[in-house]
């Protein structure tokens, strides 16, 4: 074998050598790639998992809160309804009345509720101070006497609150 052949081969198979290095490092490379991007897809899916587990455990309350909103819709729905028909039946008493042929506005109305009201504690307060006269006896010699009597029962009371500070004090000593 000539030596030129010999160094030949020995430069081909180094070549090669040097492709098979090449090309493992590129394999190592993409399986290195590879091997993060399986990690990185195990850890989206632990925590899509996760995320499913804990929409599936919610599940019962979000439906049950579905329910109670629902039930609360209707509610409102059937409030809306009754309002609706309230306030046609107070339009159609309004019509009745004949306020809005007479022209009175809300304005107007509001005034005279307001008027109404100051009329009533007008009279509020003269039915009070009429009673204070219905209080008093309708003779004078009978009031002087009911007088003497308030005038006893205050000694009385003066007298027995007298006696429970004495009282009082006496047991502390």
């Amino acid at each position: 074998m000539r030596a030129e052949s010999f160094e030949c081969a020995v430069a081909s198979q180094t070549m090669q050598q040097f492709k098979r290095q090449t090309e493992i490092d590129s394999l190592n490379e993409q399986t290195t790639g590879l091997q993060q991007k399986i990690r990185s897809s195990q850890n989206r899916q632990a925590k899509l998992r996760a995320l499913l587990e804990d929409r599936r455990k919610a599940a019962p309350i979000e439906e049950q809160k579905a329910r109670e909103w629902e039930r609360n819709a209707q509610v409102v729905s059937q409030k809306s309804n009754e309002y609706r028909e309230r306030l046609a039946e107070l339009q159609s008493a309004v019509k009745e009345s004949g306020a809005e042929e007479r022209g009175l506005d809300y304005d107007q109305l509001k005034e005279l509720d307001t008027r109404v009201e100051e009329l009533r504690a007008a009279v509020d307060k003269k039915q009070n101070i009429y009673k204070g006269y219905e209080a008093l006896p309708p003779d004078i010699s009978l009031a002087y006497v009911k007088l003497e009597e308030a005038k006893v029962k205050l000694e009385q009371l003066r007298a027995e609150c007298e006696h429970a500070v004495d009282a009082a004090f006496s047991t502390r000593k």
